[in-house]
């Protein structure tokens, strides 16, 4: 019986349908029993016109949906809830490659006649020198991924990226006789893109030249798994909304005329176009203001904020993250209204012709943020000679910035640059509390529409005691228990082992700092040794505890994470000292908080080089 596989055409969609591969090799060792003969058809278009489905879209006289040499279909066969694959190989093509024959053996075993079965093209790997494979791992799991990040918007290169699916039954030729035992599909199976494709390009509505596009948006993903019992694909780390060089899709240097591969649903596709001064025009624009929902920005013991006091008087509700400023962009951007995109469909305007996009200059303005994790902090994690680095910079306006096409995040402003804080030669005169205060970062970073703040040194001080365990002071930041008096703080260290220094590997320090009402004990049992010191006695490298723990446990982490001497473009000491903003001053100097992580008392009001850069872990009143 002759087997056709039909290769249908692509879907409709709007984003990057990205080359993923898998690096992991799969053998399939077969058990040493009779193995049957298995051979199909398969091409871009059929005879019979209810099933044919050509794609007509090329670039010159090449169509990305030809069979080439190496080019594999795979067989997922599951047997008693195991999953297996077997890969079937062209042996031959017709009609200048839109038909092919593929062939392979599969163990007799696992085929029932008469059966049906499910085939994947499952594209080549993101070079474009071979077909990808599923990996074992894939396979036990029954799923593998795509990643869609790495779209380089040919039409030429969607062979690469493309998953097509289809089903068949399965007839052996002679059931009887295991010499003669052949099979072939019954009848036509087609194969469908289980993703969708569109063709778009975009310009600038003033015609300013465009170096590179981004995309972005709900329903706009990363990468997306495909389930290999049912090909349903999800997709996986939606890209949002925000305008983010570190997590939006970015085609080409130059290139504006795209195919985009989306998982399908619902999407929301934004493009932004950047131009030559999409960073510099902007750097000095002055940040807005944003609301932050309480339930997600603050660090949560026993399903409540947890509680720390800064005074005899006073508790607080810790942020948990550091400050950080994401830098302003201006655009050239289109925002597409939500449209439900089908799998195997190919949206443009007509045959080759792209959905042309119009875009608007958008200044997308600068703002304050936490940062994703209590631990994490701007500072690049490479690069570094001696637990110093060189901060890239512009010029604008005679005056020296961090460069935001370099980086997204900054988190060492001096204090004084609250509209500005990129700025890295500044310099700020304390000559009131009300000047200092109206400088206060938490303006700018609300939490459930109430305003966080910038704690003072004497806040800080209460919060971490630093007298010698015999002379505590009774306060609730001690612990005061039979056999125990301790402060409710510790140094320590995590241990992160995919981003070790090579000089220094127990790199990413801080202190812990602990709720009024957590026990002693519980304290004590988020770290690996028994033999724990907390207070003034402890050193980072003595106490390990794990992100986990930390995440889990109601406490503060306070990274040290570098400083930057005033007027200057170098971040000191990365990992080895870590100092705070605070709301102080003294004279006409501000005041920080300077933490090491050995033994020792920590500064809290250390004014040497009051405009320095510092870090800022935001707070709010109960």
């Amino acid at each position: 019986m002759k087997n056709r596989i039909l290769l249908p055409l692509i879907c409709m969609a709007i984003s990057i349908f990205a080359a993923s591969c898998s690096s992991e090799a799969v053998d399939y060792p077969e058990e040493k029993e009779q193995m049957i003969t298995l051979s199909v058809s398969a091409g871009t278009e059929d005879d019979a016109a209810t099933s044919r489905a050509i794609l007509d879209e090329k670039e010159g006289s090449k169509s990305p949906w030809k069979w080439e040499s190496g080019d594999k279909l795979m067989l997922v066969i599951t047997n008693a809830g195991q999953k297996t694959v077997h890969t079937l190989t062209l042996q031959s093509t017709k009609r200048g490659g839109l038909s092919g024959e593929f062939g392979g053996e599969v163990p007799a075993s696992r085929i029932t006649n008469t059966s049906t079965y499910r085939f994947f093209y499952i594209g080549k790997t993101t070079d474009g020198s071979a077909d990808r494979t599923i990996s074992n791992s894939e396979l036990s799991a029954g799923k593998f991924n795509i990643d869609l990040t790495q779209q380089t918007g040919n039409l030429a290169d969607l062979k690469r990226n493309c998953v097509l699916m289809g089903t068949g039954k399965i007839v052996i030729s002679d059931t009887t006789n295991p010499t003669k035992k052949k099979a072939v599909t019954d009848g036509s199976v087609i194969l469908k893109n289980l993703f969708a494709v569109a063709h778009f390009a975009i310009t600038a509505n003033d015609n300013t030249a465009l170096t590179k596009v981004g995309l972005r948006g709900k329903g706009v993903y990363a990468s997306a798994n495909v389930d290999l019992s049912t090909g349903a694909v999800t997709g996986v780390s939606e890209i949002g909304t925000e305008v983010d060089p570190e997590t939006n899709i970015f085609f080409p240097a130059g290139k504006t005329d795209f195919y985009v591969t989306f998982v399908p649903g619902s999407v929301a596709p934004s493009f932004d176009g950047y131009y030559s001064e999409s960073y510099t025009s902007v750097v000095t624009a002055a940040p807005e203001t944003r609301n932050y929902d309480a339930d997600k920005s603050f660090v949560y013991y026993k399903n409540a904020k947890a509680k720390f006091s800064v005074s005899g008087t006073q508790q607080v509700a810790i942020t948990n993250g550091n400050m950080q400023y994401v830098m302003p962009i201006a655009t050239y951007t289109n925002e597409m209204k939500a449209k439900t995109l089908e799998a195997n469909t190919l949206v443009r305007w007509k045959n080759s012709v792209p959905l042309k996009l119009k875009a608007t200059r958008t200044v997308h303005p600068g703002y304050y943020r936490l940062a994703p994790e209590q631990w994490e902090t701007a500072i690049p994690k490479t690069s570094r000679t001696n637990a110093d680095y060189n901060i890239e910079t512009i010029e604008v306006g005679g005056k020296k910035y961090a460069s935001p096409e370099k980086y997204r995040i900054f988190d060492l402003p001096s204090w004084g640059t609250l509209n500005n804080p990129t700025l890295l030669e500044n310099s700020f005169s304390a000559t009131s509390d009300d000047v200092v205060n109206q400088y206060d970062y938490g303006h700018m970073l609300k939490v459930g529409n109430q305003d966080t703040r910038v704690m003072t040194s004497d806040e800080w001080a209460y919060l971490m005691p630093t007298e010698f365990d015999p002379w505590l002071p009774n306060t609730i930041r001690v612990w005061n228990e039979p056999g125990v008096k301790a402060a409710k703080w510790i140094r320590c260290h995590i241990k992160a082992t995919s981003e070790q220094r090579g000089d220094d590997d127990v790199w990413l320090r801080g202190c812990l700092i602990f709720p009024d009402n957590m026990p002693y004990s519980e304290a004590k049992a988020l770290f690996k040794g028994t033999n724990v010191t907390f207070g003034r006695k402890s050193n980072a490298d003595d106490n390990e505890t794990t992100f986990e723990k930390i995440r889990n446990s109601g406490a503060v982490f306070i990274p040290l994470t570098a400083w930057r001497p005033s007027n200057q473009s170098v971040l000191k000491q990365w990992g080895k000292h870590g100092n705070y903003a605070t709301s102080s001053r003294s004279g006409y100097s501000i005041l920080h908080v300077r933490i090491t992580p050995s033994f020792g008392p920590i500064k809290f009001n250390d004014g040497s080089d009051s405009n320095q850069g510092c870090a800022s872990r935001l707070v709010q009143n109960y």
